[in-house]
């Protein structure tokens, strides 16, 4: 009789370890993560710029911005040279140049640090968007022969 009390008192003991309640509750999420892209094209006219006769509103490239960000995003560009084409050859002989980065009217003049282009302020799904980047070449009639080139950075990221 001893054991058989020792032995329900053992299982009322370990069922008590076993909660049930009428309800109960589960958490499920999901995770989306963020976009934040971008595509440059470049037209043939990005590396056949008329250094001698100048250009004016010349498509050089066409950016494809492609983000997700709830809160926007903004597009900045920098310059290696910091707005001026320079020669390879003659590392003196440069011409300067700006840039229209989409609906820009104002041409700008880049530097060696970011500067911002473009800012979206919000977006309520997955988008893509095309910009076109145009450049004005100050003409140098009288340039030394040489190929004339900078680097233009191009970088997205969220607001």
């Amino acid at each position: 009789m001893k054991g058989l009390l020792f032995i329900a008192a053992g299982l009322i003991a370990s069922s008590s370890y076993a909660v049930y309640t009428p309800s109960a509750t589960l958490n499920i999420s999901g995770t989306v993560l963020a976009i934040n892209e971008i595509e440059i094209t470049p037209t043939i006219d990005a590396i056949d710029l008329n250094i001698t006769g100048g250009e004016t509103n010349q498509l050089v490239a066409t950016v494809s911005e492609r983000s997700n960000s709830f809160t926007g995003y903004k597009i900045t560009m920098k310059s290696a040279n910091a707005s001026k084409l320079v020669n390879s050859l003659a590392g003196g002989a440069f011409t300067n140049y700006t840039v229209l980065y989409d609906t820009m009217t104002v041409p700008m003049t880049l530097t060696t640090d970011d500067q911002e282009v473009k800012n979206v302020a919000s977006l309520t799904a997955l988008t893509t968007v095309s910009s076109d980047v145009k450049v004005n070449v100050t003409a140098k009639p009288l340039a030394p022969a040489g190929t004339y080139s900078d680097t233009i950075t191009i970088s997205i990221a969220a607001n």
